[in-house]
């Protein structure tokens, strides 16, 4: 091997080395697009192969940042993997998340279900549409739970009739999705620097009020209050970049470069196995 493709080679493994934090970054972008049995560690070793692929294409001449560049790369190995696997279209996938949105914001807004006829109707489609929707999205399931059970010849009382599940606690995949939600969080506010993570872990995980926690600090109700403002903007910065459907930080809000210092930590130094592990960890008794 000559000295220029050792070179190369040692340049290569550096800049994958430098920027392996982007691998979680885009997966955390493009992770809620996909259904839950999709394995994130998949989707994170197909974006740790682009990146890899982009150190040994990247060409410094022609103009385009490093960073940017990895990250189209790593974007596209892991749409690529995912179309690989995936039997279901992408306009179905649009369709199914589509049906799902609408739902659940009219059980939010109604605090219960939607009848077929309201939700055909919120979605500006037939009956028949909407049960056409449902049983290609049944039909892009993992498990076919109207399958009859053995001894049986109705569907009626098929695996679908004897295992449905509405509990929480008791479904593999919502609980795995909720626990790595409730890690990020909890990760996210222990990244950030004093005073902030005080004030936010005993507002919202303590349920102290904001002038005794101002009062305990030494500084006005309103500081305190601003303090717990700039700390949630900066959550909000990390959030709106790893997940759809967060509002953005005002642009004017003041702290940028601190907001930004703090994404850049939050992404590099913590995976999604660190974060949801932090579900269910105690916050320090000690603050204040």
């Amino acid at each position: 091997m000559s000295n220029n493709e050792t070179l190369t080679t040692d340049t290569s493994n550096e800049l994958v080395t430098e920027h392996l934090y982007m691998v979680q970054q885009v997966v955390n972008q493009l992770a809620s697009r996909y259904p839950r049995h999709v394995d994130r560690s998949e989707l994170w070793s197909a974006g740790a192969y682009g990146l890899v692929d982009a150190s040994r294409r990247f060409d410094p001449n022609a103009g385009i940042p490093f960073p940017r560049y990895a990250a189209i790369r790593i974007r596209g190995a892991i749409i690529d993997s995912t179309r690989t696997r995936d039997w279901a279209t992408r306009r179905l996938r649009r369709d199914i998340r589509t049906v799902r949105e609408t739902r659940d914001g009219f059980e939010v807004r109604e605090g219960r279900a939607p009848t077929e006829t309201e939700l055909a109707d919120l979605l500006h489609i037939s009956i028949d549409e909407l049960r056409t929707h449902r049983a290609a999205a049944a039909n892009a399931t993992l498990l076919h739970l109207d399958h009859p059970l053995p001894g049986t010849d109705s569907s009626e009382t098929g695996l679908a009739a004897r295992l449905e599940e509405h509990d929480r606690e008791r479904l593999p995949e919502d609980a795995v999705e909720h626990s790595e939600l409730v890690g990020t969080v909890r990760s996210a506010v222990s990244f950030l620097p004093e005073p902030q993570r005080q004030v936010v872990e005993r507002y919202y995980f303590r349920g102290e009020l904001l002038r005794d926690i101002a009062d305990s600090l030494g500084v006005t109700e309103a500081r305190a209050s601003q303090i717990r403002s700039e700390a949630l903007d900066a959550m909000r910065a990390y959030f709106g970049a790893a997940f759809e459907g967060v509002m953005p930080v005002p642009a004017k809000a003041p702290g940028i470069r601190r907001r930004a210092a703090y994404v850049e930590q939050f992404s590099a130094e913590t995976t999604w196995r660190t974060r949801f592990d932090a579900d269910g960890q105690e916050v320090d008794a000690n603050v204040g």
